[in-house]
Protein backbone atom coordinates (compact mmCIF):
# COMPACT_ATOMS: atom_id res chain seq x y z
CA UNK A 1 0.00 0.00 0.00
CA UNK A 2 1.26 3.59 -0.64
CA UNK A 3 2.48 5.82 1.47
CA UNK A 4 -0.30 8.90 2.08
CA UNK A 5 1.46 12.26 3.41
CA UNK A 6 -0.39 11.34 6.63
CA UNK A 7 1.99 8.77 6.95
CA UNK A 8 5.27 11.49 6.67
CA UNK A 9 3.72 13.95 8.66
CA UNK A 10 3.43 11.24 11.59
CA UNK A 11 6.54 9.84 11.34
CA UNK A 12 8.41 13.07 11.72
CA UNK A 13 5.62 15.31 13.99
CA UNK A 14 7.98 14.21 16.52
CA UNK A 15 10.64 16.25 15.06
CA UNK A 16 9.27 19.75 14.66
CA UNK A 17 12.90 21.15 15.18
CA UNK A 18 13.93 23.52 12.73
CA UNK A 19 17.34 24.84 11.76
CA UNK A 20 18.89 27.40 9.41
CA UNK A 21 22.03 25.32 8.86
CA UNK A 22 19.85 23.10 6.29
CA UNK A 23 17.34 23.43 3.24
CA UNK A 24 16.18 22.49 0.41
CA UNK A 25 17.12 23.65 -2.58
CA UNK A 26 16.50 24.00 -6.52
CA UNK A 27 20.33 24.62 -7.50
CA UNK A 28 20.61 25.77 -11.40
CA UNK A 29 23.44 23.57 -13.54
CA UNK A 30 26.67 24.81 -12.87
CA UNK A 31 27.06 25.51 -16.29
CA UNK A 32 25.11 28.25 -16.11
CA UNK A 33 25.86 29.82 -13.14
CA UNK A 34 28.85 31.67 -14.06
CA UNK A 35 26.69 35.39 -14.43
CA UNK A 36 24.90 34.74 -11.44
CA UNK A 37 28.16 34.28 -9.50
CA UNK A 38 29.98 37.17 -11.02
CA UNK A 39 26.97 39.84 -9.51
CA UNK A 40 26.99 37.87 -6.29
CA UNK A 41 30.47 37.77 -5.62
CA UNK A 42 30.38 41.46 -5.60
CA UNK A 43 26.91 41.83 -3.57
CA UNK A 44 26.10 38.88 -2.06
CA UNK A 45 27.44 38.57 1.63
CA UNK A 46 26.33 34.62 1.55
CA UNK A 47 28.74 34.51 -1.44
CA UNK A 48 31.01 31.82 -0.20
CA UNK A 49 28.31 30.37 2.49
CA UNK A 50 25.38 29.33 -0.70
CA UNK A 51 25.29 27.88 -3.85
CA UNK A 52 22.97 29.57 -6.15
CA UNK A 53 19.87 28.48 -5.52
CA UNK A 54 15.51 28.40 -4.99
CA UNK A 55 15.26 27.91 -1.84
CA UNK A 56 11.49 25.61 -1.19
CA UNK A 57 12.35 24.52 2.43
CA UNK A 58 13.88 26.78 4.98
CA UNK A 59 14.59 26.48 7.84
CA UNK A 60 14.61 22.93 7.57
CA UNK A 61 14.98 19.49 9.65
CA UNK A 62 18.59 18.97 11.98
CA UNK A 63 20.84 16.82 10.11
CA UNK A 64 20.15 13.71 12.11
CA UNK A 65 16.61 13.96 11.41
CA UNK A 66 17.68 13.31 7.93
CA UNK A 67 16.85 9.65 7.25
CA UNK A 68 13.78 9.83 8.31
CA UNK A 69 12.46 12.58 5.72
CA UNK A 70 14.81 11.78 2.81
CA UNK A 71 11.98 9.50 1.88
CA UNK A 72 9.31 11.60 1.55
CA UNK A 73 11.58 14.18 -0.05
CA UNK A 74 12.03 11.53 -3.25
CA UNK A 75 8.98 10.44 -3.27
CA UNK A 76 7.28 14.50 -3.58
CA UNK A 77 10.48 14.69 -6.05
CA UNK A 78 8.57 11.23 -8.06
CA UNK A 79 5.15 13.54 -8.28
CA UNK A 80 7.37 16.72 -10.41
CA UNK A 81 8.55 16.22 -14.06
CA UNK A 82 11.93 17.89 -15.15
CA UNK A 83 10.82 21.40 -16.30
CA UNK A 84 12.59 24.56 -17.52
CA UNK A 85 13.38 28.46 -16.18
CA UNK A 86 14.90 31.51 -17.64
CA UNK A 87 16.35 34.02 -15.47
CA UNK A 88 15.38 37.02 -17.40
CA UNK A 89 14.50 39.78 -15.00
CA UNK A 90 15.39 40.72 -11.81
CA UNK A 91 13.10 42.50 -8.87
CA UNK A 92 13.63 43.04 -4.84
CA UNK A 93 12.16 42.67 -1.32
CA UNK A 94 12.94 45.91 0.41
CA UNK A 95 13.70 45.08 4.40
CA UNK A 96 13.88 48.10 7.16
CA UNK A 97 17.10 48.30 6.89
CA UNK A 98 18.19 46.95 3.41
CA UNK A 99 17.37 45.19 0.07
CA UNK A 100 17.61 41.63 -1.23
CA UNK A 101 17.53 41.77 -5.22
CA UNK A 102 16.68 38.68 -6.95
CA UNK A 103 16.44 37.04 -10.08
CA UNK A 104 13.00 36.19 -10.99
CA UNK A 105 12.37 32.38 -11.94
CA UNK A 106 10.04 32.46 -14.92
CA UNK A 107 7.34 30.28 -15.63
CA UNK A 108 6.74 30.60 -11.62
CA UNK A 109 4.28 27.54 -11.81
CA UNK A 110 6.15 24.43 -11.83
CA UNK A 111 8.43 26.09 -8.31
CA UNK A 112 5.25 27.15 -6.59
CA UNK A 113 3.68 23.61 -7.45
CA UNK A 114 6.55 21.89 -6.25
CA UNK A 115 6.86 23.75 -3.09
CA UNK A 116 2.46 22.81 -2.48
CA UNK A 117 3.88 18.99 -3.40
CA UNK A 118 6.63 19.06 -0.86
CA UNK A 119 4.25 20.87 2.15
CA UNK A 120 1.92 17.89 1.19
CA UNK A 121 4.68 15.57 2.79
CA UNK A 122 6.50 17.79 5.06
CA UNK A 123 3.79 19.90 6.25
CA UNK A 124 5.73 20.90 9.81
CA UNK A 125 8.32 22.87 7.08
CA UNK A 126 5.99 25.79 5.85
CA UNK A 127 7.96 28.76 7.14
CA UNK A 128 8.39 29.83 3.26
CA UNK A 129 4.60 29.82 2.77
CA UNK A 130 4.19 32.30 6.00
CA UNK A 131 5.25 35.48 4.28
CA UNK A 132 2.73 38.13 3.43
CA UNK A 133 2.08 36.75 -0.04
CA UNK A 134 3.40 33.32 0.06
CA UNK A 135 5.49 31.26 -1.45
CA UNK A 136 7.78 33.56 -3.64
CA UNK A 137 10.35 31.38 -5.96
CA UNK A 138 13.48 33.85 -6.37
CA UNK A 139 16.66 32.88 -6.47
CA UNK A 140 19.14 36.03 -4.47
CA UNK A 141 22.10 37.97 -5.94
CA UNK A 142 22.65 40.52 -2.93
CA UNK A 143 21.82 43.40 -0.67
CA UNK A 144 21.77 46.69 -1.35
CA UNK A 145 20.84 49.91 0.42
CA UNK A 146 17.11 51.48 -0.15
CA UNK A 147 18.94 54.67 -1.64
CA UNK A 148 20.75 52.57 -4.58
CA UNK A 149 18.48 49.76 -5.31
CA UNK A 150 17.13 51.79 -8.22
CA UNK A 151 20.04 52.27 -10.04
CA UNK A 152 21.84 49.04 -9.35
CA UNK A 153 18.40 47.39 -10.42
CA UNK A 154 18.42 49.10 -13.73
CA UNK A 155 22.09 48.24 -14.18
CA UNK A 156 22.00 44.73 -13.76
CA UNK A 157 19.10 44.33 -15.79
CA UNK A 158 20.52 46.08 -18.94
CA UNK A 159 23.66 44.50 -18.29
CA UNK A 160 22.05 40.88 -18.15
CA UNK A 161 21.92 38.19 -20.92
CA UNK A 162 18.90 35.63 -20.22
CA UNK A 163 19.37 32.42 -18.99
CA UNK A 164 17.58 29.14 -19.48
CA UNK A 165 17.51 25.62 -18.27
CA UNK A 166 16.35 22.76 -16.69
CA UNK A 167 15.84 21.32 -13.17
CA UNK A 168 15.80 17.71 -12.95
CA UNK A 169 16.54 17.35 -9.24
CA UNK A 170 15.88 19.03 -5.69
CA UNK A 171 18.62 19.30 -3.12
CA UNK A 172 19.01 18.55 0.14
CA UNK A 173 22.12 21.08 1.78
CA UNK A 174 23.51 21.20 5.45
CA UNK A 175 25.96 24.01 6.42
CA UNK A 176 29.15 21.76 6.65
CA UNK A 177 31.84 22.72 9.71
CA UNK A 178 34.66 20.54 7.49
CA UNK A 179 33.64 23.45 4.78
CA UNK A 180 33.97 26.45 6.91
CA UNK A 181 30.18 26.30 7.82
CA UNK A 182 29.58 26.39 3.49
CA UNK A 183 26.39 24.59 2.48
CA UNK A 184 26.73 21.41 0.93
CA UNK A 185 24.81 18.92 -0.98
CA UNK A 186 23.74 15.92 1.20
CA UNK A 187 21.62 14.29 -1.05
CA UNK A 188 19.84 14.94 -4.92
CA UNK A 189 15.80 13.76 -5.54
CA UNK A 190 15.79 13.35 -8.90
CA UNK A 191 12.05 14.25 -10.71
CA UNK A 192 10.13 11.45 -12.82
CA UNK A 193 11.76 10.98 -15.84
CA UNK A 194 9.60 11.54 -18.60
CA UNK A 195 8.15 8.95 -20.76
Amino acid sequence: MADSPQVYKQTIYNMPNKTHTTAVVLIPPETVQPPIQTIRQIHDRNFRRWMPHITLLYPFAERQHFAAITRALAKAAKQVSPFSIRLTRFDAFKHRKSCTMFLIPEPEDEIVRLHSVLLQHLPDYDDTARFAGGFHPHLSVGQFQHRSLHTEQQRLQTEWQPIQCELAHLSLIYRSPETDDRFVVAEQFPFQTRS
